[in-house]
């Protein structure tokens, strides 16, 4: 467990020193995610901060919210910070000051608290901004598990003053609400950046050239910690920003129709079982009005460079050795019995019907009508799930404690009015998916990973909503913070299970060769450990990057051979013809599975974010991988080129070097050689990219699995 005095004793071997200044960019999960969490939780970490600096330090955090550029009024008073809990435990903080500007506003705690809080200026990042004061101050900024793509605000003031040609100063205007409650217009300037040129941020291959000349660097808890002088970056990337002004050192230029614009029009989040909630009542059968709506839903809350879409086929269609299943309408479904008391209704529960039941309407005794009738043995008060969707048949479900009661001696009326449409124009059979690119645009080389989450399964929460909105909260973690440039792409893929992934395979048969690799995602939300069920190789990269990641969380987790937990849409990927590797994530078995009790009573919101977590780091790992081939001869000289690693900051790293570069053949990949030597994948990734900015070495993609070929 991370106390306070063991951060506190960390935070001075990375360099704070007592009367700094210090501006925090965080990442509390890299820190409270740790084995042992930490002891007190976030308000600890600031604690020990403000422990080293002393009181004649400066703790400085950034109280950033961007809604008033969406024309949302911004109060000083309770306008919270999007930067992260850490923020806005400094943000109420009875000490703290904050700063009067409707975005880029900070608080602080300490000795220019005052002077800060006093600070007023129209730009955001220019001569007069804030930042400017930080390098009067000789203000340090420390990163706590963030990359620099998503953090060290204080380059965008050095894009300023070198004046970078692929920005350019804008104004907005908004109303903003000070520390009495007074309203007043606000016109403020900021260096945006021109979208329509196309260009997108990469702060990596600078943020390699501060690594390698004026940054120390600690791993703390779970994350990789930074601390940089504000004077050293701003002399560094100035000076790199005017020499090298052309793409590729802080931005990268796409076309016009794929440049980010820094607000994505899609809806919050609040919580992902607040995204269940929607889609758990729906009726969402293989093809149906439930479906449709589900499938809406999905493309709502992911970001618009996803490009999400829905696709129609039509019924009947030859897939592979399947066909394309018929719109499933039903107008009213019920058994009543002779005296008109209704025993099953389908308008109050979809699951009282076997799902794609054949019409019918007709009397019945005990005898003809309980082969129709299905129920659940071991939970007797639920509801079952059934489906029918091939070998037709008609039937309802009821629990087996009103089975029981039903008398045998009465008829009964089976009414069910369904339809079977084969016509497209009447809806047809719908998927959807959304592709989240890396930085720089897709790299056909690199290919793609394949993500699933079926969302089928009428009125079930955990099977597989769960997995639904676990794979949206994914999406928008990777379009929020893009893969490396030259990582694969990712496609998400929403639809019902089996049958709409062999459909939405067979009408894009194209994009199997780019597959690398893939995840099936399904009933994360349940109290139970995480399942990982590997892939049919088996002894795949990415069955060992999903041991990786689960191994270096440090909680329980169990493992199954290939559909052996339970047998779902890995079975196409990965089955014959395609064999493309499939990872599958769940928490399977749970005793509620295909009955009403799989309901929101059981999801955990905690269990869904977990999931995401790990599904997010695989995904990041195995994405941004590659195979370094060297362009040089005998041992680089180091010192040389800015690759020299002192042994008394990063002991590990430094006595694995030599072996590191005498695996640069273009045979091994940067996680094969992380694993072999024992590092973190993300140090061996990062420092063999200094490799490659410097051209030292080639990052060859890997290709696909020699059993695909």
């Amino acid at each position: 467990m991370l106390t306070k005095q063991i951060l506190m004793d960390e935070f001075r071997a990375l360099g704070i020193a007592e009367g700094d200044t210090i501006f925090v960019h965080s990442a509390y999960s890299s820190l409270g995610k740790a084995p042992g969490g930490v002891d007190g939780g976030p308000q600890t970490v600031i604690d020990a901060i403000l422990g080293v600096i002393g009181p004649d330090g400066t703790l400085i955090m950034p109280t950033f919210n961007y809604d008033f550029l969406k024309g949302v009024p911004w109060d000083i008073r309770n306008t919270p910070s999007q930067m992260g809990v850490l923020t806005e435990l400094v943000r109420k903080d009875e000490r703290a000051k904050r700063m009067f500007h409707p975005v880029y506003s900070m608080a602080a705690i300490g000795k220019h608290a005052g002077e800060l809080a006093a600070h007023r200026s129209s730009d955001c990042f220019g001569e007069t901004s804030i930042f400017s004061k930080f390098r009067e101050w000789d203000a340090k900024i420390l990163i706590l598990g963030l990359p620099y793509s998503k953090s060290i605000t204080f380059l965008h003031h050095c894009e300023q003053l070198a004046g970078v040609d692929y920005r350019y100063l804008k104004e907005f205007k908004g109303n903003a609400i000070d520390t009495q409650g007074k309203p007043s217009e606000q016109v403020i300037t900021m260096f945006v950046r021109d979208v329509e040129r196309g260009v997108v941020l990469d702060f990596e291959p600078i943020g390699a050239l501060l690594d390698g000349q004026v940054v120390t660097k600690r791993t703390i808890g779970l994350g990789e910690c930074r601390l940089m002088k504000c004077n050293d970056v701003f002399r560094v990337a100035v000076k790199a920003m005017q020499e090298h002004p052309g793409p590729g050192l802080t931005y990268i230029i796409e076309s016009a129709d794929r440049a980010r614009d820094w607000v994505a029009p899609m809806k919050p989040i609040s919580t992902l079982k607040d995204v269940l909630a929607e889609l758990f009542p729906l009726h969402r059968t293989l093809a149906s009005d439930g479906m449709d709506q589900a499938l809406e839903i999905v493309g709502s809350y992911l970001p618009r460079e996803a490009n999400y879409r829905i696709e129609t086929y039509a019924p009947l269609t030859p897939v592979w050795t399947w066909y394309v299943p018929e719109r499933y309408v039903v107008h009213e479904a019920y058994l009543e019995t002779e005296d008109g008391q209704r025993v099953v209704d389908f308008t109050d529960n979809p699951l009282h019907i076997v799902s794609y039941s054949l019409p019918t309407d007709a009397w019945l005794g005990w005898e003809e009508l309980a082969p129709h009738l299905y129920f659940n043995e071991q939970r007797p008060h639920t509801i079952p799930w059934k489906f029918k969707y091939y070998e037709r048949d008609w039937g309802f479900c009821l629990s087996k404690n009103l089975f029981d009661s039903l008398p045998r001696d009465k008829k009964y009326h089976a009414v069910i009015r369904s339809e079977f449409l084969t016509d497209p124009a009447q809806g047809g059979f719908k998927v959807a998916d959304a592709v989240v690119h890396p930085l720089g645009g897709p790299n056909p080389a690199a290919g793609e990973m394949f993500i699933m989450a079926h969302v089928c399964h009428p009125a079930q929460a955990n099977d597989d909503a769960a997995g639904v909105v676990t794979a949206i909260e994914v999406a928008r973690r990777l379009a929020a913070r893009p893969l490396p440039p030259g990582s694969m792409s990712v496609r998400f893929w929403f639809g019902a299970e089996t049958i709409g992934t062999i459909t939405y395979l067979a009408h894009h048969e194209d994009l199997i060769p780019g597959f690398r690799g893939g995840i099936f995602i399904e009933m994360t939300g349940n109290d139970n450990s995480i399942a990982l069920q590997h892939t049919r190789q088996h002894t795949a990269t990415l069955d060992e990057v999903g041991q990786y990641v689960l191994k270096k969380r440090g909680v329980e987790f169990r493992e199954g051979t290939f559909a052996d937990i339970i047998a779902n849409d890995e079975r196409v990927l990965n089955g014959p013809g395609l064999n493309i590797p499939c990872l599958s994530v769940s928490r399977y078995p749970y005793p509620e599975y295909h009955t009403t009790d799989d309901n929101l009573d059981i999801m955990h919101e905690d269990k869904l974010q977990e999931a995401a977590d790990v599904i997010e780091e695989i995904i990041r790992i195995y994405a941004s991988d590659y195979l370094p081939k060297r362009n040089f001869r005998g041992p680089v000289f180091l010192s040389g080129h800015g690759l020299f690693v002192d042994w008394q900051v990063n002991w590990r790293l430094n006595r694995a070097i030599e072996k590191m570069m005498m695996r640069f053949e273009g045979r091994q990949s940067v996680f094969d050689i992380a694993s072999e030597l024992d590092l973190d994948y993300w140090e061996t990734r990062e420092y063999i990219e200094k490799f490659r900015i410097r051209g030292l070495v080639n990052a060859n993609p890997i290709p696909q699995v020699a059993e695909n070929q």
